[in-house]
């Protein structure tokens, strides 16, 4: 009876660990953007290859997870998990030791942010929940067709819900855009603080690529990330962002994606509409009082801003 017990405690270990596997490659996958923006962010991986990296990455979670909750082959289901719960907090580790214990590290997408700290911590408890379970956990299935049929599901969850699309960006960004006037004047001469903050520099005349974002919208976090990886890969590209929200709101937002180094300014009430609409986020590629482009986080690419500011 004890023995009973004993295997039914280390199931449900088994199947919470899966679990929770399952959970962290659901949250990268949607939406998987943050992450390919993460993979970029601290790794050598170029933007192009990020997206299968970020994919290959989710689906070793979801057969982890399928693994563990089916208690498939305890042992080497375990000390695989370890091996690739390891390899992640390495990778965690160097993070930390290279852009400081900054931004989110991506465990579990956008659902729950944690810093590269908070990732190894989280690593830690899992690994010894696996290494409890690689020595106690007797009870298992090794039924032939258990992984083969894991590691389809996990391959078909990812690429067909979430598909490599590379023609997207690259059709619109060729497309012919209509210019059209953006008057800043009414920013550079208010009065009224609160409202609007005091820009931190002119970009009236000059070259830059302008974003509208606001500090509660989920898709100007993803763009600001976005954006953020970008200006560290290059930090010469001159960005200048307008933020909607308060002070304390302002500073979360950009802590949170990692864009602190990069020049903005606070905009709220009717000016902030006027200039962006509503439909957020805007991000403009701005030339001297005019907008040459408007792209999204799926369109903006470092490549081509590049050769925008060369032309």
């Amino acid at each position: 009876m004890a023995l009973k017990t004993s295997q039914l405690f280390f199931k449900i270990l088994s199947a919470l660990l899966g679990i929770i596997f399952l959970y962290s490659a659901y949250t990268k996958l949607f939406p998987i953007e943050p992450f390919e923006f993460e993979i970029v962010r601290t790794t050598f991986v170029s933007w192009e290859f990020s997206v299968w990296v970020a994919r290959m990455i989710i689906i070793v979670e979801f057969l982890l997870g399928a693994l563990l909750l089916f208690s498939y082959r305890p042992k080497f289901t375990n000390r695989l998990s370890i091996i690739v719960l390891a390899i992640f907090t390495i990778h965690l580790a160097s993070t930390i030791y290279r852009l400081g214990n900054t931004g989110s590290c991506g465990c579990f997408g956008e659902a729950i942010p944690l810093t590269p700290l908070q990732g190894v911590i989280k690593n830690l408890v899992l690994i010894s929940l696996s290494m409890v379970l690689l020595k106690h956990n007797r009870s298992w299935l090794n039924n032939t067709y258990t992984l083969s049929l894991a590691c389809i599901a996990s391959f078909a969850t990812v690429f067909i819900t979430n598909p490599v699309d590379y023609e997207y960006a690259n059709t619109y960004l060729n497309k012919e855009f209509e210019n059209f006037p953006l008057n800043l004047d009414t920013i550079y001469r208010a009065n009224n603080h609160e409202k609007i903050g005091q820009p931190k520099e002119d970009i009236r005349n000059k070259k830059v690529i302008l974003a509208f974002l606001s500090s509660s919208c989920n898709h100007c976090k993803i763009a600001a990330k976005k954006i953020g990886v970008i200006h560290l890969r290059n930090p010469k590209i001159p960005f200048y962002f307008f933020i909607n929200g308060d002070d304390k709101e302002i500073e979360d937002f950009k802590s949170l994606t990692g864009i602190e180094r990069i020049l903005s300014s606070k905009l709220n009430g009717p000016t902030f509409i006027e200039l962006a609409g509503v439909q957020l986020p805007v991000i403009y590629y701005f030339n001297k009082g005019v907008v040459e482009k408007q792209v999204d986080y799926f369109t903006i690419s470092q490549n081509h801003i590049e050769q925008w500011l060369n032309q």
